[in-house]
Protein backbone atom coordinates (compact mmCIF):
# COMPACT_ATOMS: atom_id res chain seq x y z
CA UNK A 1 0.00 0.00 0.00
CA UNK A 2 1.28 3.47 -0.52
CA UNK A 3 3.49 5.63 2.05
CA UNK A 4 0.89 7.88 1.44
CA UNK A 5 -2.49 6.10 3.35
CA UNK A 6 -0.48 3.95 5.92
CA UNK A 7 -2.52 0.78 6.94
CA UNK A 8 -2.36 0.75 10.60
CA UNK A 9 -2.20 4.28 12.07
CA UNK A 10 -3.63 5.22 15.14
CA UNK A 11 -3.95 4.84 18.83
CA UNK A 12 -0.99 4.81 21.24
CA UNK A 13 0.69 1.85 19.79
CA UNK A 14 1.47 2.40 16.04
CA UNK A 15 4.74 1.29 14.51
CA UNK A 16 5.80 5.05 14.14
CA UNK A 17 5.18 6.14 17.78
CA UNK A 18 4.01 3.26 19.84
CA UNK A 19 0.75 4.59 19.40
CA UNK A 20 -1.67 1.19 17.88
CA UNK A 21 -4.66 1.21 19.36
CA UNK A 22 -4.83 -3.06 18.99
CA UNK A 23 -2.51 -5.53 19.51
CA UNK A 24 -2.94 -9.36 20.37
CA UNK A 25 -3.65 -12.26 22.40
CA UNK A 26 -3.69 -16.13 23.61
CA UNK A 27 -5.24 -19.04 25.63
CA UNK A 28 -5.31 -21.70 28.44
CA UNK A 29 -7.23 -23.87 31.20
CA UNK A 30 -9.42 -23.48 34.01
CA UNK A 31 -7.78 -24.06 37.65
CA UNK A 32 -10.32 -24.58 40.41
CA UNK A 33 -9.36 -25.48 44.05
CA UNK A 34 -9.41 -28.84 45.28
CA UNK A 35 -11.83 -30.00 47.65
CA UNK A 36 -10.04 -30.50 51.14
CA UNK A 37 -12.76 -32.54 53.09
CA UNK A 38 -11.86 -30.51 56.13
CA UNK A 39 -12.99 -26.64 57.01
CA UNK A 40 -10.29 -24.30 58.10
CA UNK A 41 -10.71 -22.08 61.28
CA UNK A 42 -8.92 -19.45 62.17
CA UNK A 43 -5.86 -21.08 60.46
CA UNK A 44 -6.30 -24.67 61.99
CA UNK A 45 -8.01 -27.77 60.66
CA UNK A 46 -11.11 -29.10 62.26
CA UNK A 47 -12.23 -32.65 61.71
CA UNK A 48 -15.71 -31.99 59.69
CA UNK A 49 -18.39 -34.38 61.86
CA UNK A 50 -19.67 -36.86 59.73
CA UNK A 51 -23.69 -37.12 59.50
CA UNK A 52 -26.08 -40.07 59.92
CA UNK A 53 -25.96 -42.63 56.61
CA UNK A 54 -29.41 -41.43 56.28
CA UNK A 55 -27.97 -37.37 55.80
CA UNK A 56 -25.71 -38.22 54.01
CA UNK A 57 -25.40 -36.64 50.28
CA UNK A 58 -23.40 -38.41 47.10
CA UNK A 59 -19.86 -36.71 47.97
CA UNK A 60 -18.24 -34.40 44.61
CA UNK A 61 -15.48 -35.21 43.09
CA UNK A 62 -12.48 -33.86 43.73
CA UNK A 63 -11.29 -31.62 41.25
CA UNK A 64 -8.13 -32.87 39.55
CA UNK A 65 -5.10 -30.11 40.03
CA UNK A 66 -4.78 -28.41 36.25
CA UNK A 67 -1.24 -29.41 34.87
CA UNK A 68 0.64 -27.01 33.08
CA UNK A 69 0.40 -25.90 29.23
CA UNK A 70 2.59 -24.24 27.32
CA UNK A 71 1.33 -22.14 24.57
CA UNK A 72 2.74 -20.63 21.50
CA UNK A 73 1.51 -17.01 20.24
CA UNK A 74 1.94 -15.56 16.71
CA UNK A 75 0.89 -12.10 16.38
CA UNK A 76 3.05 -11.15 13.54
CA UNK A 77 6.27 -9.13 12.44
CA UNK A 78 5.19 -6.63 15.23
CA UNK A 79 4.23 -8.38 18.38
CA UNK A 80 7.45 -9.09 21.49
CA UNK A 81 7.04 -10.85 24.49
CA UNK A 82 7.53 -7.89 26.50
CA UNK A 83 4.20 -6.32 24.72
CA UNK A 84 2.57 -9.51 24.69
CA UNK A 85 2.73 -10.38 28.33
CA UNK A 86 2.19 -6.70 29.66
CA UNK A 87 -1.03 -6.59 27.78
CA UNK A 88 -2.57 -9.69 28.05
CA UNK A 89 -0.44 -12.50 29.64
CA UNK A 90 0.27 -11.31 32.87
CA UNK A 91 -3.56 -10.76 33.20
CA UNK A 92 -4.31 -14.24 31.80
CA UNK A 93 -1.45 -15.92 34.42
CA UNK A 94 -3.20 -14.57 37.15
CA UNK A 95 -6.22 -16.49 36.56
CA UNK A 96 -4.86 -19.43 35.41
CA UNK A 97 -1.66 -19.78 37.04
CA UNK A 98 -0.24 -23.13 35.41
CA UNK A 99 -0.75 -21.80 31.71
CA UNK A 100 2.98 -20.31 30.07
CA UNK A 101 3.68 -18.77 26.91
CA UNK A 102 6.33 -18.82 24.56
CA UNK A 103 5.92 -15.78 22.22
CA UNK A 104 7.02 -15.36 18.63
CA UNK A 105 8.98 -12.06 18.49
CA UNK A 106 8.37 -10.48 15.65
CA UNK A 107 8.18 -13.05 13.20
CA UNK A 108 5.88 -13.57 10.13
CA UNK A 109 3.33 -16.03 9.85
CA UNK A 110 5.01 -17.18 6.85
CA UNK A 111 8.78 -18.06 8.10
CA UNK A 112 6.56 -19.96 11.35
CA UNK A 113 5.35 -22.39 8.93
CA UNK A 114 8.23 -22.72 6.72
CA UNK A 115 10.45 -23.96 9.45
CA UNK A 116 7.73 -26.38 10.94
CA UNK A 117 7.26 -24.14 14.58
CA UNK A 118 4.18 -24.88 16.20
CA UNK A 119 1.36 -22.20 16.82
CA UNK A 120 -1.60 -22.42 19.09
CA UNK A 121 -3.07 -19.22 19.11
CA UNK A 122 -2.81 -16.54 16.23
CA UNK A 123 -4.09 -12.76 16.59
CA UNK A 124 -3.85 -9.95 14.29
CA UNK A 125 -5.43 -7.08 12.57
CA UNK A 126 -8.62 -7.77 10.35
CA UNK A 127 -6.57 -7.89 6.93
CA UNK A 128 -3.67 -10.06 7.96
CA UNK A 129 -5.84 -12.72 10.23
CA UNK A 130 -8.03 -14.06 7.39
CA UNK A 131 -4.95 -13.63 5.00
CA UNK A 132 -2.89 -15.34 6.87
CA UNK A 133 -5.13 -17.95 8.23
CA UNK A 134 -6.51 -18.77 4.68
CA UNK A 135 -2.62 -19.01 2.60
CA UNK A 136 -1.15 -21.47 5.42
CA UNK A 137 -4.18 -23.67 5.92
CA UNK A 138 -4.30 -22.74 9.74
CA UNK A 139 -7.62 -21.53 10.40
CA UNK A 140 -9.76 -23.39 12.96
CA UNK A 141 -13.70 -23.35 13.42
CA UNK A 142 -14.66 -22.00 17.09
CA UNK A 143 -17.90 -22.75 16.49
CA UNK A 144 -18.78 -26.06 18.41
CA UNK A 145 -16.53 -24.59 21.45
CA UNK A 146 -18.59 -21.31 21.78
CA UNK A 147 -21.57 -24.01 21.89
CA UNK A 148 -20.27 -25.93 24.23
CA UNK A 149 -19.21 -23.42 26.46
CA UNK A 150 -22.57 -21.66 26.65
CA UNK A 151 -20.63 -18.37 25.02
CA UNK A 152 -23.02 -15.75 24.41
CA UNK A 153 -22.22 -13.82 21.13
CA UNK A 154 -24.89 -11.14 21.27
CA UNK A 155 -22.57 -9.32 24.22
CA UNK A 156 -19.97 -8.63 21.31
CA UNK A 157 -20.53 -6.14 18.50
CA UNK A 158 -22.26 -7.89 15.19
CA UNK A 159 -19.66 -6.89 12.55
CA UNK A 160 -16.52 -8.63 13.12
CA UNK A 161 -18.66 -11.92 13.61
CA UNK A 162 -20.52 -11.56 10.37
CA UNK A 163 -17.28 -10.37 8.40
CA UNK A 164 -15.13 -13.58 9.56
CA UNK A 165 -17.77 -15.64 8.66
CA UNK A 166 -18.56 -14.31 5.44
CA UNK A 167 -14.67 -14.45 5.04
CA UNK A 168 -14.77 -17.83 5.79
CA UNK A 169 -17.95 -19.75 4.18
CA UNK A 170 -19.89 -19.24 8.18
CA UNK A 171 -17.06 -20.62 10.09
CA UNK A 172 -16.15 -18.89 13.51
CA UNK A 173 -11.92 -18.67 12.94
CA UNK A 174 -11.92 -15.66 14.91
CA UNK A 175 -13.43 -13.51 18.16
CA UNK A 176 -13.00 -9.80 18.21
CA UNK A 177 -10.54 -8.42 21.43
CA UNK A 178 -11.04 -5.25 20.65
CA UNK A 179 -12.52 -2.57 17.87
CA UNK A 180 -11.17 -0.28 15.29
CA UNK A 181 -12.96 3.00 14.32
CA UNK A 182 -12.20 5.99 11.99
CA UNK A 183 -12.59 9.49 13.88
CA UNK A 184 -12.01 12.96 12.77
CA UNK A 185 -8.56 14.25 14.64
CA UNK A 186 -8.36 17.71 14.92
CA UNK A 187 -5.56 20.30 16.49
CA UNK A 188 -7.61 22.30 18.31
CA UNK A 189 -4.89 25.39 18.39
CA UNK A 190 -5.13 25.66 15.00
CA UNK A 191 -9.00 26.54 15.12
CA UNK A 192 -8.41 28.79 17.98
CA UNK A 193 -5.08 30.53 16.23
CA UNK A 194 -7.55 31.49 12.98
CA UNK A 195 -10.70 31.87 14.98
CA UNK A 196 -12.87 29.41 13.22
CA UNK A 197 -15.31 26.47 14.89
CA UNK A 198 -13.76 23.23 15.43
CA UNK A 199 -15.59 20.36 13.94
CA UNK A 200 -18.73 19.14 15.93
CA UNK A 201 -20.15 15.25 15.94
CA UNK A 202 -22.85 14.65 13.41
CA UNK A 203 -21.32 16.88 10.81
CA UNK A 204 -22.25 15.62 6.90
CA UNK A 205 -18.72 16.00 4.31
CA UNK A 206 -20.15 18.79 3.00
CA UNK A 207 -19.85 20.40 6.21
CA UNK A 208 -16.15 19.13 6.29
CA UNK A 209 -15.29 20.34 3.07
CA UNK A 210 -16.18 23.84 4.23
CA UNK A 211 -14.48 23.42 7.03
CA UNK A 212 -11.61 22.53 5.36
CA UNK A 213 -11.34 25.20 2.80
CA UNK A 214 -11.85 27.66 5.72
CA UNK A 215 -8.50 26.17 7.42
CA UNK A 216 -6.54 25.74 4.34
CA UNK A 217 -4.05 28.91 4.35
CA UNK A 218 -0.50 30.24 4.25
CA UNK A 219 0.51 32.01 7.59
CA UNK A 220 3.91 32.87 8.65
CA UNK A 221 5.70 31.30 5.60
CA UNK A 222 3.86 27.79 6.60
CA UNK A 223 1.33 25.99 4.22
CA UNK A 224 -1.46 24.95 6.85
CA UNK A 225 -3.75 22.24 5.64
CA UNK A 226 -7.63 21.74 6.13
CA UNK A 227 -8.15 18.30 6.61
CA UNK A 228 -5.98 14.85 5.33
CA UNK A 229 -7.02 11.09 5.68
CA UNK A 230 -5.06 8.04 5.78
CA UNK A 231 -6.16 4.75 3.70
CA UNK A 232 -8.81 3.73 6.69
CA UNK A 233 -11.40 5.86 5.25
CA UNK A 234 -11.22 3.85 1.66
CA UNK A 235 -10.53 0.50 4.03
CA UNK A 236 -13.36 0.68 6.03
CA UNK A 237 -16.12 2.94 4.00
CA UNK A 238 -19.18 4.31 5.59
CA UNK A 239 -21.00 3.09 2.21
CA UNK A 240 -20.26 -0.51 3.08
CA UNK A 241 -18.87 -1.56 -0.49
CA UNK A 242 -16.39 -4.14 -1.12
CA UNK A 243 -13.95 -3.87 -4.39
CA UNK A 244 -15.14 -7.67 -4.77
CA UNK A 245 -18.95 -9.41 -5.18
CA UNK A 246 -18.35 -12.68 -3.54
CA UNK A 247 -21.09 -14.22 -5.77
CA UNK A 248 -19.89 -13.50 -9.43
CA UNK A 249 -15.84 -13.44 -7.63
CA UNK A 250 -15.56 -10.18 -10.24
CA UNK A 251 -14.73 -6.83 -9.39
CA UNK A 252 -17.13 -4.19 -8.53
CA UNK A 253 -14.91 -0.92 -8.59
CA UNK A 254 -16.41 0.23 -11.89
CA UNK A 255 -20.45 -1.26 -11.78
CA UNK A 256 -20.89 0.07 -8.17
CA UNK A 257 -21.65 3.52 -8.38
CA UNK A 258 -20.92 4.34 -4.78
CA UNK A 259 -17.28 3.71 -5.77
CA UNK A 260 -17.69 7.06 -7.89
CA UNK A 261 -19.39 8.57 -4.93
CA UNK A 262 -16.95 7.62 -2.10
CA UNK A 263 -13.57 8.65 -4.25
CA UNK A 264 -15.77 11.51 -5.70
CA UNK A 265 -15.90 12.84 -1.79
CA UNK A 266 -12.10 12.41 -1.52
CA UNK A 267 -10.60 14.08 -4.69
CA UNK A 268 -12.58 17.17 -4.01
CA UNK A 269 -10.42 17.79 -0.75
CA UNK A 270 -7.22 17.62 -2.47
CA UNK A 271 -8.23 20.07 -5.70
CA UNK A 272 -8.71 22.71 -2.40
CA UNK A 273 -5.97 25.44 -3.40
CA UNK A 274 -3.00 24.48 -0.74
CA UNK A 275 -4.21 21.28 0.24
CA UNK A 276 -2.79 19.28 -2.67
CA UNK A 277 -1.39 15.98 -2.75
CA UNK A 278 0.98 16.14 0.05
CA UNK A 279 5.04 16.13 -0.53
CA UNK A 280 5.22 13.73 2.55
CA UNK A 281 2.49 10.92 4.30
CA UNK A 282 -0.60 13.06 5.73
CA UNK A 283 0.36 11.49 9.36
CA UNK A 284 3.47 13.80 9.30
CA UNK A 285 1.83 17.11 8.32
CA UNK A 286 -0.80 16.53 10.91
CA UNK A 287 2.11 15.21 13.73
CA UNK A 288 4.03 18.40 13.13
CA UNK A 289 1.06 20.48 13.37
CA UNK A 290 0.57 21.70 10.26
CA UNK A 291 -3.03 19.77 9.03
CA UNK A 292 -6.30 21.23 11.12
CA UNK A 293 -8.09 17.72 10.15
CA UNK A 294 -6.83 14.17 9.79
CA UNK A 295 -9.03 11.19 9.39
CA UNK A 296 -7.99 7.84 10.60
CA UNK A 297 -8.04 5.89 13.43
CA UNK A 298 -8.00 7.45 16.94
CA UNK A 299 -4.15 9.48 17.34
CA UNK A 300 -3.13 9.84 21.51
CA UNK A 301 -1.28 12.70 22.17
CA UNK A 302 2.51 12.31 23.07
CA UNK A 303 5.29 14.50 23.90
CA UNK A 304 5.47 14.18 19.92
CA UNK A 305 2.52 16.47 19.08
CA UNK A 306 3.00 19.67 19.84
CA UNK A 307 -0.83 20.97 20.17
CA UNK A 308 -4.05 20.35 21.85
CA UNK A 309 -5.81 17.38 19.99
CA UNK A 310 -9.33 16.00 20.22
CA UNK A 311 -11.97 14.39 18.29
CA UNK A 312 -15.64 14.37 16.36
CA UNK A 313 -17.02 11.57 14.76
CA UNK A 314 -16.71 10.91 11.34
CA UNK A 315 -18.58 12.71 9.09
CA UNK A 316 -21.22 11.04 7.05
CA UNK A 317 -22.37 10.65 3.49
CA UNK A 318 -26.03 11.81 2.15
CA UNK A 319 -26.75 7.99 1.32
CA UNK A 320 -25.77 7.15 5.10
CA UNK A 321 -26.74 9.68 7.22
CA UNK A 322 -25.24 9.71 10.92
CA UNK A 323 -23.59 6.00 9.69
CA UNK A 324 -19.70 5.52 11.05
CA UNK A 325 -17.14 3.97 9.61
CA UNK A 326 -17.05 -0.30 9.59
CA UNK A 327 -15.34 -1.39 12.88
CA UNK A 328 -13.50 -3.98 12.49
CA UNK A 329 -11.61 -5.52 14.86
CA UNK A 330 -8.49 -7.16 15.89
CA UNK A 331 -8.99 -11.23 16.13
CA UNK A 332 -8.06 -14.00 18.32
CA UNK A 333 -8.42 -17.45 17.43
CA UNK A 334 -7.17 -20.70 17.98
CA UNK A 335 -5.17 -22.46 14.90
CA UNK A 336 -5.60 -25.81 13.03
CA UNK A 337 -2.65 -27.14 14.89
CA UNK A 338 -3.12 -26.68 18.41
CA UNK A 339 -3.56 -29.51 20.96
CA UNK A 340 -4.98 -27.55 23.83
CA UNK A 341 -8.01 -26.46 22.58
CA UNK A 342 -10.24 -26.55 26.05
CA UNK A 343 -7.29 -24.52 27.57
CA UNK A 344 -6.76 -21.84 24.56
CA UNK A 345 -11.31 -20.93 24.38
CA UNK A 346 -11.54 -20.85 28.32
CA UNK A 347 -8.49 -18.19 28.19
CA UNK A 348 -10.33 -16.16 24.91
CA UNK A 349 -13.46 -16.43 27.41
CA UNK A 350 -11.41 -14.69 29.94
CA UNK A 351 -10.35 -12.21 27.43
CA UNK A 352 -13.99 -11.44 26.36
CA UNK A 353 -15.49 -11.51 30.13
CA UNK A 354 -16.29 -7.82 31.21
CA UNK A 355 -13.42 -8.41 34.01
CA UNK A 356 -11.08 -8.20 31.30
CA UNK A 357 -12.76 -5.76 29.12
CA UNK A 358 -12.63 -2.73 31.23
CA UNK A 359 -9.36 -3.09 32.17
CA UNK A 360 -8.11 -3.34 28.65
CA UNK A 361 -10.62 -0.23 27.72
CA UNK A 362 -9.37 1.70 30.78
CA UNK A 363 -6.07 1.60 28.62
CA UNK A 364 -7.10 3.11 25.66
CA UNK A 365 -8.54 0.26 23.78
CA UNK A 366 -11.93 -0.27 22.21
CA UNK A 367 -13.92 -2.69 23.74
CA UNK A 368 -15.43 -5.75 21.49
CA UNK A 369 -18.45 -5.53 24.25
CA UNK A 370 -21.09 -3.70 23.50
CA UNK A 371 -22.09 -3.15 27.45
CA UNK A 372 -22.28 0.79 28.41
CA UNK A 373 -20.80 -0.68 31.44
CA UNK A 374 -17.59 -1.07 30.08
CA UNK A 375 -17.52 1.58 27.43
CA UNK A 376 -18.36 4.21 29.69
CA UNK A 377 -15.09 3.61 30.91
CA UNK A 378 -12.98 3.98 27.68
CA UNK A 379 -9.55 5.76 28.60
CA UNK A 380 -10.19 6.60 31.67
CA UNK A 381 -6.70 5.26 32.60
CA UNK A 382 -4.58 7.23 30.14
CA UNK A 383 -3.96 10.70 30.85
CA UNK A 384 -3.93 12.19 27.57
CA UNK A 385 -7.32 11.76 27.12
CA UNK A 386 -8.70 13.28 29.84
CA UNK A 387 -11.48 15.86 28.39
CA UNK A 388 -11.02 15.11 25.47
CA UNK A 389 -14.77 14.15 23.57
CA UNK A 390 -14.07 10.26 23.71
CA UNK A 391 -17.46 9.43 22.78
CA UNK A 392 -16.47 10.15 19.59
CA UNK A 393 -14.36 7.00 19.28
CA UNK A 394 -16.57 4.39 20.45
CA UNK A 395 -18.77 3.02 17.51
CA UNK A 396 -22.01 4.03 17.86
CA UNK A 397 -23.86 3.76 14.79
CA UNK A 398 -20.97 1.64 12.54
CA UNK A 399 -21.30 0.91 8.92
CA UNK A 400 -22.34 -2.81 8.04
CA UNK A 401 -18.92 -4.90 7.24
CA UNK A 402 -18.05 -5.29 3.33
CA UNK A 403 -14.87 -7.80 3.56
CA UNK A 404 -15.42 -10.99 1.95
CA UNK A 405 -12.82 -14.06 1.53
CA UNK A 406 -11.25 -11.99 -1.68
CA UNK A 407 -10.66 -8.66 0.29
CA UNK A 408 -7.54 -9.30 2.05
CA UNK A 409 -6.30 -10.91 -1.22
CA UNK A 410 -6.89 -8.09 -3.90
CA UNK A 411 -7.31 -4.73 -1.37
CA UNK A 412 -3.27 -3.91 -1.98
CA UNK A 413 -4.74 -4.01 -5.82
CA UNK A 414 -6.40 -1.09 -5.61
CA UNK A 415 -3.61 1.42 -4.10
CA UNK A 416 -1.59 2.02 -6.51
CA UNK A 417 -4.27 3.47 -9.03
CA UNK A 418 -5.94 4.33 -6.62
CA UNK A 419 -3.62 6.64 -5.11
CA UNK A 420 -3.17 8.57 -8.49
CA UNK A 421 -6.63 9.22 -8.66
CA UNK A 422 -7.53 10.24 -5.12
CA UNK A 423 -4.37 12.97 -5.69
CA UNK A 424 -5.77 14.22 -8.73
CA UNK A 425 -2.69 12.61 -10.89
CA UNK A 426 -5.90 10.74 -12.92
CA UNK A 427 -9.29 11.44 -13.66
CA UNK A 428 -12.32 9.31 -11.67
CA UNK A 429 -13.73 7.34 -14.64
CA UNK A 430 -9.86 6.29 -16.39
CA UNK A 431 -8.95 5.88 -12.64
CA UNK A 432 -11.76 3.28 -11.37
CA UNK A 433 -12.15 1.53 -14.86
CA UNK A 434 -8.11 0.51 -14.79
CA UNK A 435 -8.75 -0.64 -11.32
CA UNK A 436 -11.41 -2.79 -12.37
CA UNK A 437 -9.19 -4.67 -14.80
CA UNK A 438 -6.13 -4.66 -11.85
CA UNK A 439 -8.53 -6.42 -9.32
CA UNK A 440 -9.81 -9.30 -11.82
CA UNK A 441 -6.30 -10.12 -13.53
CA UNK A 442 -5.50 -10.22 -9.47
CA UNK A 443 -8.83 -12.57 -8.55
CA UNK A 444 -7.68 -14.73 -12.36
CA UNK A 445 -4.46 -14.92 -10.93
CA UNK A 446 -5.49 -16.14 -7.31
CA UNK A 447 -7.74 -18.92 -9.12
CA UNK A 448 -5.61 -19.96 -11.27
CA UNK A 449 -2.94 -20.44 -8.71
CA UNK A 450 -4.81 -22.31 -6.55
CA UNK A 451 -6.07 -24.47 -9.69
CA UNK A 452 -9.80 -23.56 -9.56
Amino acid sequence: MNDQFPIERGSKMSKKSNRNPLLFIILSAALLPACSGQKQEAGNPVPVQELPPSQQTEKAPETEKAEPVMLYVSGGRYVNTEGFMKTYGDYIQKKYPHIRFTVYDNKWVKDLVATGSQIDIFYSDPVAFPRDLMQFGLEYDMTELIKANNFDLNRLYPGPIQEIQATFDSKITGLPLNMRNVVLNYNKDLFDKFGVAPPKDDMTWDEAYELARKMTRSDGGVQYRGFEYSSHLINYNQLSISEVDPKTERSTVNSDQRWAELVRNFVRFHEIPGNQKPVVGPADHFDKGETAMYGSTPIIASPTIPFALDYAKLPSFPSKPGVGSQSPATYIGLTSTTKHHKEAFKVIEYLLSEEFQTIHTRQGNISSLKSSQVNERFGADVQELAGKNLKAIIPSNPAAPSANKWTGQTSATLWTTLTKVLHGEMDINSGLRLIDEEVNKKIDEIKAASGK
